[in-house]
């Protein structure tokens, strides 16, 4: 099966990747711009940013390559059930946040950087954004008594980054629909 036929449907959903990117960039600026946010705001910044992530991980297990579905199946679900967690129970335990919080981290990094040597183009990236993901995961692991200030940043540097790649994505699959377009046009 050709490149651009696997890519279309992806291009089509660009602004996902986007409306995705900019709520985790928007999550990220205002976990920095108060920090002394409640663990209860933090814990809804954090589960619904997990749901979000689940659901592109289990849309991404749904329509993605045949190799990486399991990976990616597996980090959706394990996503969407932290997402829960911290929703259900946002405001009563740091330790468990942080605990959440830590292994998504870890888990993610790892199956991103995994995943990022079946992909060509956006390797590297893909690699940068693992290896963050597990020292980010691993520091909130192993500093549990971290102070919800310092978790917040912690968190929000994850987010920013997480939702600047997601925007760069989006405008490089945007760019790619509109490359397609006129090829297919003159191939039919």
């Amino acid at each position: 099966m050709p490149v651009a036929t696997e890519v279309a449907p992806i291009t089509r959903n660009w602004w996902m990747f986007l409306v995705v990117g900019v709520i985790s960039l928007l999550a990220g600026i205002l976990a920095i711009v108060y920090p002394d946010i409640t663990l209860l705001a933090l814990g809804i910044f954090v589960g619904v940013g997990l749901l979000f992530a689940g659901a592109l991980e289990v849309a991404e297990a749904i329509a993605g390559s045949s190799e990486g579905r399991t990976l990616s199946a597996i980090v959706g679900v394990l996503a969407i059930i932290a997402g829960l967690i911290c929703l259900r129970r946002p405001g009563e335990s740091l330790l468990a946040l942080v605990v959440v919080l830590g292994v998504y981290l870890v888990v993610a990094g790892i199956v991103r950087f995994i995943r990022s040597f079946s992909e060509l183009e956006t390797r590297a990236a893909q690699m940068a954004l693992g290896i963050i993901d597990v020292i980010l995961g691993v520091l909130i692991l192993s500093l549990p008594k971290l102070s919800l200030v310092t978790l917040a940043v912690l968190f929000a540097i994850s987010l920013l980054v997480r939702g600047a790649f997601m925007v760069f994505l989006a405008f490089r699959l945007r760019g790619a629909r509109g490359e397609e377009t006129p090829r297919t046009a003159v191939s039919a």
